[in-house]
């Protein structure tokens, strides 16, 4: 009975789907029909399946961590589904517990895969079978903060979010790489899942235009969630015109990804966000291109071409990355993302391995099994799309007008480094105009702290700002007069010039607007970087006042730090040493806050001074 009752929902799911007239939102009949004529007959994955014991048993001894591992899952009780941990981000706004229970379910699943194709005797097969069936008949796929109804938790209303999406793919992969060597039952079973949580709800949105918000979001959500579903469809749908169907939706609405992005190519969500979505957009990308014969690319702008050398082209050095926003402390480009775009656009490696932490893609919890498959297998990122001469995309400097950030670097055998902000602030955004990070080879001796660690119910609420993490204190930008930086996505810097030669870089921000002082004119912030010698960063902050006011310029470090004398200090990060001399109009006052929001502790080293009127103050950088 169970068997049957799965076939009879999925098919009549399937039925449904096709019974009404093709009216879409915002998809072109004309173009689906288009992209059916590229599909083959059958769905496909990436990758053979594993009964081509001649594709996978040269890939055994590479795989073999993943067999140790399953052979212990062979013995090891199934990780439950509680409800209880579902439902503690509604009682707390704690996100952890339920999506470690989730997790550990679903983790399962890419070990036991990878272990079977590897060895190929079949002794996984069962454990699989039983992990596929647990996970579609668990309640809810969506992590317990996106179920904030728990419309999914209660059957109500299916939805697609980031975990869905992902596990879907990878549910999908998996029917595609097992095949027959599934048992019907389970296979019927979870394609009713896939049809009921992913692809019905899907289907009613490209319709009617509503619902599955992400869509038409311009951020990470959208690359994430289009890759998951429609490298689900194309991955196991059996029918092709509703593959066309989702293959048409993910190149129309991924193009909503890309405007999230301004045309200069910065990814103003920070390194690791890039890592996360640019990593699926790059997926999404494979699978068009694999399921269309090469006919469907979405590397085929300019835009996206720029994205895609963000990796490349926005670390100080290889591996040490400005970290704004919300973007993780230190977070290097992602290495088998960059040995990616670095073969498609035939450029010279960059190194990001050397200081790049370790993590495939930063988004917790979320499955690898497609991407492994993709990278295991020739993909087209073997075939270069637009070779740039010479291979080299590094230089001295890179510079995003229209975000309004310089990257400026030393030349070869140099190790003092800054990135410096004035806008880019969109989804995830800091009060943080003007902020900067000074890298020291390896090492951020000071600069933005960076983002948090883990989020909460309270990260994304009115109180969002109140975070010293988050508003303008915990920034390397002045409080002027006791007032914090506004809200920086209601403010825009303005960049009154630039300089930039062999010899130095220059630009000046005007800062005026992210403050609401009475007292104050105008600031500006101008930042000197120099190349010779050893290197030095000078950063002149200049007010103009109506009236006296106290200034505090800060200085946060994840280092060391102490006091020289009356107006010299001196941070330590790892073995290296930074110097700052302050040339402040009035007498300097030092103090040291140890902050520790969302988990990212830092000091925040402040010097104090007072103006009577309009003056200049001089923060001069220099490596020792």
């Amino acid at each position: 009975m169970h068997v049957r009752r799965a076939i009879f929902l999925a098919a009549t799911l399937w039925i449904a789907a096709f019974s009404v007239h093709a009216q879409y939102a915002e998809l072109s009949p004309e173009r689906i029909h288009q992209i059916e004529a590229m599909l083959p007959a059958a769905p496909a994955g990436f990758g053979q399946p594993c009964s081509d014991r001649a594709a996978w048993q040269p890939l055994a001894a590479q795989l073999a961590p993943q067999v140790r591992r399953a052979e212990t899952l062979l013995t090891q009780p199934f990780p439950a589904w509680s409800d209880d941990a579902y439902l503690n981000f509604k009682r707390t706004g704690d996100r952890i517990v339920g999506e470690k229970m989730m997790l550990a379910r679903q983790d399962w699943l890419p070990t036991l895969v990878l272990a079977e194709c590897a060895e190929g005797r079949g002794r996984f097969i069962a454990r699989i079978a039983m992990v596929l069936d647990e996970l579609a008949s668990q309640k809810s796929w969506t992590l317990p903060a996106h179920d904030g109804n728990l419309d999914s938790f209660s059957g109500r209303h299916y939805f697609v979010e980031l975990n869905s999406a992902d596990l879907a793919h990878t549910i999908s992969e998996t029917l595609y790489l097992l095949g027959p060597q599934l048992p019907q039952a389970t296979r019927a079973h979870v394609m009713a899942a896939l049809e009921q949580r992913i692809f019905a709800p899907m289907r009613e949105s490209y319709k009617n235009g509503k619902g599955n918000e992400w869509l038409r979001r311009k951020m990470n959500w959208n690359s994430v969630c289009l890759d998951g579903v429609t490298g689900a469809a194309l991955t196991a749908l059996p029918n092709r015109k509703d593959r066309a169907l989702f293959a048409a939706a993910g190149e129309h609405y991924v193009q909503y990804y890309l405007q999230g992005f301004q045309d200069d190519g910065y990814g103003v969500e920070g390194m690791g966000y890039w890592n996360y979505g640019f990593s699926h957009f790059v997926k999404l990308r494979e699978t068009l291109w694999q399921a269309t014969q090469g006919k469907v690319d979405l590397f085929s702008s300019e835009k996206a071409k720029k994205i895609a050398l963000f990796g490349a082209q926005f670390p100080m050095f290889p591996g040490n990355v400005a970290s704004f926003e919300d973007a993780h402390y230190m977070v290097g480009p992602d290495p088998e993302l960059m040995r990616y775009v670095e073969r498609v656009f035939g450029l010279r490696p960059v190194g990001n391995e050397a200081n790049a932490k370790p993590g495939k893609i930063e988004a917790t919890g979320l499955t690898t099994l497609t991407w492994v498959v993709m990278t295991l297998f020739p993909n087209h990122a073997a075939e270069l799309h637009n070779t740039i001469p010479g291979g080299d995309v590094v230089g001295l400097r890179t510079y995003y007008p229209q975000s309004q950030v310089l990257v400026s670097r030393p030349n070869p055998g140099g190790k003092l480094a800054i990135t410096i902000k004035g806008g880019g602030n969109t989804t995830y955004s800091h009060n943080d105009i003007g902020s900067f990070v000074i890298g020291l080879g390896a090492t951020q001796p000071v600069g933005d702290p960076g983002g948090p660690s883990y989020y909460t119910a309270e990260t994304f609420s009115k109180n969002r700002l109140q975070s010293r993490l988050l508003n303008s204190y915990g920034h390397p930008v002045p409080v002027i007069d006791g007032h914090l930086q506004l809200d920086a996505t209601t403010v825009t810097a303005q960049i009154t010039a630039t300089k930039f030669t062999n010899a130095q870089d220059s630009i000046t921000l005007d800062v005026t607007h992210a403050y609401n002082t009475p007292l104050l004119r105008k600031y500006l912030r101008t930042m000197r970087y120099s190349r010779e010698g050893a290197g030095s960063v000078e950063m002149e902050d200049h007010f103009d006042l109506t009236g006296p006011a106290e200034i505090e310029e800060s200085l946060p470090t994840h280092g060391s730090w102490g006091q020289i004398d009356d107006k010299t200090i001196e941070f330590t990060a790892g073995e290296e040493r930074l110097c700052v001399v302050i040339h402040a109009p009035g007498r300097l006052a030092f103090s040291a806050d140890k902050v520790d929001d969302y988990g990212n502790p830092f000091t925040r080293v402040a010097a104090r001074f007072h103006l009577e009127h309009s003056g200049t103050v001089k923060l001069i950088f220099t490596p020792k």
